[in-house]
């Protein structure tokens, strides 16, 4: 079992789709950056069940859903977006309700161990360059910034420019 101080990193389950729609999925604020539209009902929660079960072995096996401890309220999920030459992208989404707590840099710390401890030597990331938060994550993290690049978000059909980071294992700090 992978855990933090107040997180339970877990596999999704077929009960948990009334919490991902309504502490996460469906509220315009927490999904105004992804990569993915906000869910209008849970039918659209249903059908991104559907294509999470049916992932590349090795994505499904890094995509955790974060259960608070103390409430086992299902908040978010961090994951593998994509490998590219041997090197993950991560991504990751947090209820608002659940802002501003240290939350996500709790458990972006720990899922960087579990992907560095598995093997990876370099890990990289994301965030649209008006997500200030999610950059201010990422930063506390230990990533590096590259560079800015315009990146194709074909589900929202348009184009955003990101920071795009980078974790060297030999550079990281737990």
């Amino acid at each position: 079992m992978i855990e933090t101080e107040r997180l339970i990193f877990r596999y999704l389950k077929d009960d948990d789709l009334e919490s991902v729609f309504y502490n996460y999925a469906n509220d315009d604020e927490v999904t105004k950056y992804l990569t993915w539209p906000t869910h209008k009902s849970l039918y659209d929660t249903k059908m991104i069940f559907e294509f999470w079960k049916k992932e590349d072995e090795i994505i499904k096996k890094f995509h955790y859903f974060l259960e608070l401890k103390n409430t086992h309220e299902l908040i978010g999920s961090i994951a593998l977006a994509s490998i590219e030459k041997d090197v993950p992208e991560i991504g990751y989404v947090i209820g608002r309700k659940w802002w501003n707590k240290g939350i996500m840099t709790e458990a972006c710390k720990k899922f960087l161990e579990v992907l560095f401890d598995s093997g990876f030597t370099r890990i990289s990331i994301k965030a649209d360059v008006e997500n200030i938060a999610s950059n201010r994550v990422i930063e506390k993290c230990g990533f590096k910034f590259i560079k800015k690049e315009t990146v194709d978000v074909p589900l929202k059909n348009k184009e955003i420019l990101c920071n795009y980071y980078e974790l060297d294992k030999s550079e990281w700090n737990k």
